[in-house]
């Protein structure tokens, strides 16, 4: 009997211990509760105003600042986290956006990685642009890395998403990394189909920055954009969480969108 329970106690501790792992390797984070469960996070260009929960119940808001655009040059508010090699992630997202040209999206960046300008600094987005009035205030579906959507796999307008009226756009990306292609996915509800936005191969370096982005592309004061994220999900490494009763649960599971 004791035999036993040694043995039931060092499974019970060594499954603690991959589960501990397991979440801390994860890029994943549920954004319940009042503060991001994922201790990974980092911000470039933080935002003056941000939440999690106080705008919108089991959401990440961030309200969009001007001057914050990601093109030629990444200046907007951006949260992520550091990684090394292939990645699969997927984030639901309510775009809410007035009379200025935005953006809000998902990112995998390296700073250390020359662009075809040779300036330091290159990445792969799937972006939801929301165009102001010169546009039609519309926003598209965009596929890009810095400062061009020309290349095979990208685009700068996606067809099939059409031109969406501005207001409260709700949309679902995905970004998958093996080795040097990049493939992503969306879909405008959650029990739609995934479409495939397109797959190019970049030669990002390691270790990138993965996580989601949102920003006012001109000058204030006009315009605004207020972001949601629901969640950013590890598709290949699920993040844990603990429930209310205490149990270890695989989050994802959760909050499943297939």
């Amino acid at each position: 009997m004791k035999i036993f329970m040694k043995y039931l106690c060092f499974s019970f501790l060594f499954f603690k211990f991959i589960i501990l792992v397991q979440a801390g390797d994860s890029l994943g984070d549920p954004f319940d509760g009042n503060e991001f469960k994922n201790p990974n996070w980092l911000w470039s260009n933080e935002p003056e105003k941000w939440d999690i929960s106080e705008t919108r119940d089991g959401w990440l808001t961030i309200f969009g600042e001007h001057n914050r655009d990601l093109w030629a040059t990444d200046d907007s508010n951006r949260l992520y986290q550091v990684h090394s090699g292939d990645f699969h992630v997927e984030a639901s997202m309510i775009f809410d956006y007035a009379d200025i040209s935005t953006v809000q999206g998902v990112i995998a960046l390296s700073p250390t990685t020359k662009d075809n300008q040779g300036r330091e600094g290159d990445w792969v987005t799937l972006k939801l642009w929301g165009r102001g009035a010169d546009n039609g205030n519309t926003a598209v579906l965009q596929y890009q890395a810095r400062e061009r959507d020309n290349e095979p796999g990208l685009t700068g307008t996606h067809p099939p998403y059409g031109q969406v009226k501005q207001g409260a756009i709700p949309v679902y990306m995905r970004m998958q990394r093996t080795g040097k292609k990049f493939k992503s996915w969306y879909k405008v509800t959650e029990k739609g189909r995934w479409e495939t936005v397109g797959v190019y191969e970049s030669d990002l370096k390691d270790p990138i920055e993965v996580g989601l982005y949102a920003g006012i592309g001109r000058p204030g004061p006009e315009g605004e954009l207020t972001s949601h994220f629901e969640y950013f999900k590890d598709v290949d490494n699920p993040f844990t969480v603990e429930s209310k009763d205490k149990l270890t649960t695989i989050w994802g599971k959760i909050k499943t969108v297939e």
